[in-house]
């Protein structure tokens, strides 16, 4: 287990790290996108969009991608299809975390926006070699929230 100021160092390089490049919001989950992006606005995450990213030419270090499963094709292939057509957009070591939203989660509670949050962060930070040795598995919190997102209908997978 790490000391306190042993993780505090790697949060803070990491974190360093990370805000150096912009964070991309994309996906065809509009509901989704509204409550991903409320929540980061919440947190004084900045995050912006494809036009911006391509008007200053730089690239994102994170991508959340909100996908909408209507049960009609995979999400899983439609989301990999979406995230290919971004590799313009994204850094080569650009961790990407798609959210994957089926129909009952519609109906599910906004209070749920703080589990997707959480989950959403367990994966950039399994993501971010600094961070890997500080979280090597769930808290049972963690676990519990997962299970929750999943009874939901929501789905969060990362792709790299």
């Amino acid at each position: 287990m790490p000391s306190p100021r042993t993780r505090a160092e790697a949060l803070r390089a990491a974190a360093d790290r990370l805000s150096a490049s912009p964070i991309l919001i994309d996906g065809d989950a509009d509901g989704l996108l509204g409550i991903i992006r409320s929540g980061s606005e919440q947190s004084d995450i900045t995050v912006t969009d494809r036009a911006t990213l391509i008007a200053s030419g730089q690239k994102a270090a994170i991508v959340i991608l909100a996908v909408d499963g209507d049960g009609r094709r995979s999400s899983f292939a439609r989301a990999a299809t979406m995230l290919r057509g971004m590799d313009a957009l994204l850094a080569p070591d650009a961790v990407q975390i798609c959210v994957i939203q089926s129909g009952r989660s519609r109906m599910a509670p906004l209070r749920l926006r703080r589990l997707l949050a959480s989950e959403i962060l367990f994966q950039v930070t399994m993501a971010v070699p600094e961070l890997v040795p500080l979280q090597l598995r769930r808290s049972i919190r963690q676990r519990i929230g997962l299970a929750a997102l999943d009874a939901a209908g929501l789905r969060v997978i990362r792709f790299g």
